[in-house]
This record gives structure tokens, sequence and C-alpha cells, in this order.
């Protein structure tokens, strides 16, 4: 299973534009199965909390949460409203049952490092079951970041297949040495970043890309 969950909110008024297609094929391709992850559509801060709620329950086996939409330093937007980083942490601190790994916001300029260190907080951080955030630093191209996406989940899946006993730690650095070799400019050009929990420090983050 991909264990992979995609919330999405509205990209352009009046057109289909959307991520799903892209996860689609991709999850199609490593699982020969178009629906093995789940994708749903958020309006609001509401939505976002039900939606989250509903689907992260005990053993639901849901591993990884990718959030798109456009957005800026502190916010991601839904169909109708902004959802907060507050309004994220709060919410992904009530998910159940301690599943979640990881997630990756695909929005402009969301990806930094003090949103890292916001979620990983103690206390008032997400879930210490978190082991990485990703997303980028800067305004992005919708074309150019969502290849970016691909092959960043692309290698997500990857790893765990080849390394299934592994931890995430492991497989989020692995993930970030492949990456750093061979899309460093594309990266580069987004402002693509990955941090971890650093290993002694949990509630610090720790940069992953263009630090090798």
């Amino acid at each position: 299973m991909s264990g992979l969950v995609v919330l999405e909110g509205r990209w352009q008024n009046n057109r289909n534009v959307s991520v799903k297609s892209l996860f689609d094929l991709l999850v199609d391709m490593e699982f020969n199965n178009i629906h093995n992850y789940h994708y749903e559509n958020f309006t609001n801060v509401q939505s976002f909390r039900a939606i989250l709620n509903n689907i992260f329950l005990p053993n639901a086996h849901k591993r990884y949460l990718y959030i798109g939409g456009h957005g800026d330093e502190i916010n991601v937007n839904g169909t109708v409203d902004n959802v907060s980083r507050t309004e994220i942490r709060n919410s992904l601190h009530e998910i159940q049952g301690g599943q979640l790994r990881g997630f990756f916001v695909g929005a402009c300029l969301f990806g930094n490092e003090e949103n890292a260190g916001f979620f990983f907080a103690p206390e008032i951080g997400v879930v210490p079951t978190i082991r990485w955030f990703a997303g980028y630093q800067g305004n992005v191209d919708w074309i150019k970041s969502s290849v970016m996406d691909i092959i960043f989940w692309q290698r997500i899946f990857s790893e765990r297949i080849r390394h299934p006993g592994a931890t995430e730690n492991t497989i989020i650095e692995n993930v970030c040495n492949y990456l750093n070799h061979s899309v460093s400019g594309l990266m580069e050009e987004l402002e693509f970043q990955v941090y971890r929990r650093r290993p002694q420090h949990p509630n610090e983050p720790e940069r992953l890309i263009g630090s090798q």
C-alpha cells in the first residue's frame, strides 16, 4: 500500500487544474492500482480537519500526507478559505493512531525552516511520530513543481519497496541523498527543501537538501 493521502485546494477558478491525474499515474505505475492512495479536496479549515479525522483512524495504515494549493509563508489556500500553519498543526495533532510519518506541503513559500521548527516544536507541535516535513521555500512554477512532487514521491515508494524494514529516518535520508545527486538543479531552482527531526535533538529541524 502507498499509505499516501493527497488533499488539494483549488488552483484556478473555473478550470479543472489538479495534481490528481499525476498521482493517479504514479500510484498506478508503482502499485498497479490507481486507487492505492486517498484523494480529497478541502475548502477551509473545517473540511481539512474533518477529512483528516475521518481518514487517519487507528489501523488505517496512512503514512504520508501531501497538501497541495496556493500558499504563502504561513497559509495554504483551500477552495474557499486559507488554512493557516497553526490550523494545520492543530489538525495534525488531533489525528488518531500515530501513523503519520511525513508530510509535504506543495505550496509556494510554505516549505521553510521556520515552519519546520514550528511543526516539530515540543508539546504544541504535530504528533511526534512525524519524522519529516517537505516543501518549497520560494515562488514556484506549477508544472516544474509538479514534476518535483512526482519525483519525490516515486523515490519514497521505491525506497519503501526495496527496504521494507527501514526506519523513516533512513528512508527520507536515502531519498534526499538520491535527490541531491540527481536533481539538484531543479531543487535549487524551485527552492525545494526537506527537513527531518534532528536525531539527537528531535524538536529541531535538520536540513537534508543541499547539505551533502
